[in-house]
């Protein structure tokens, strides 16, 4: 396990709870992009607030974003087409990221991966205790050299995820597969690619697809 991952972690858990394995990771190549019922509009950062709130009441009515106009079928049909292509394409490139649809539990990781902020994070940690298994992401400002992870998804331990490594006809180094008690999993890949087969091993859970 990474230390400073650990070290990270720890402090995030809740009282006595015991870590067990940890690792860095992101969302292996394959994995859907964000559907087009999940596209958010633009936000205005907390500076860009704050410096449009000090501009004259006229000034700060001209600079307001007009209200989004309202996708029609046809758009929504175009683009979710065109998406579709892209994911597929990458699938032939790169192996299945998914198995499972939206609805799934691999589905509904995936997308409170994609809402629980403006922009996906680059970077998670997968963490499994003797209470939980947890998803942190990792939301450090430009400014800052480290990691600062916050919890963005947990799932009983009793749900029985479990880790999957060395999927048969997939070359990525570091892939790893998060697997749910429902059948359905998730494609990461290890920050460290020599870290998923321990982790896998930690877990308790590393066997080939």
């Amino acid at each position: 396990m990474n230390k400073d991952c650990r070290d990270q972690i720890q402090p995030l858990l809740q009282p006595g709870e015991r870590l067990l394995a940890a690792c860095e990771c992101e969302t292996a190549p394959g994995v859907p992009e964000r559907p087009v019922w999940l596209r958010q509009p633009p936000q205005e950062s907390e500076l860009e607030r704050r410096l449009k709130s000090r501009l004259p009441g006229a000034v700060q009515r001209f600079l307001r974003p007009a209200e989004p106009k309202p996708v029609t079928r046809l758009e929504r049909a175009m683009e979710s087409a065109d998406q579709a292509t892209e994911n597929a394409l990458t699938r032939a490139a790169h192996g299945k990221g998914m198995h499972g649809g939206w609805e799934s539990q691999a589905g509904q990781f995936l997308v409170t991966h994609y809402t629980a902020a403006r922009l996906p994070a680059s970077t998670l940690a997968i963490a499994f205790t003797d209470r939980r298994v947890l998803a942190f992401a990792d939301r450090a400002k430009p400014w800052q050299s480290g990691r600062a992870y916050e919890l963005q998804w947990e799932a009983s331990r009793t749900g029985g995820l479990g880790v999957r490594t060395n999927p048969k006809g997939v070359l990525q180094r570091g892939r790893f597969e998060l697997l749910f008690a429902d059948g359905s999993w998730i494609a990461l890949v290890a920050s460290v690619p020599t870290h998923a087969e321990p982790f896998a091993a930690e877990v308790g859970g590393s066997r080939p697809a």
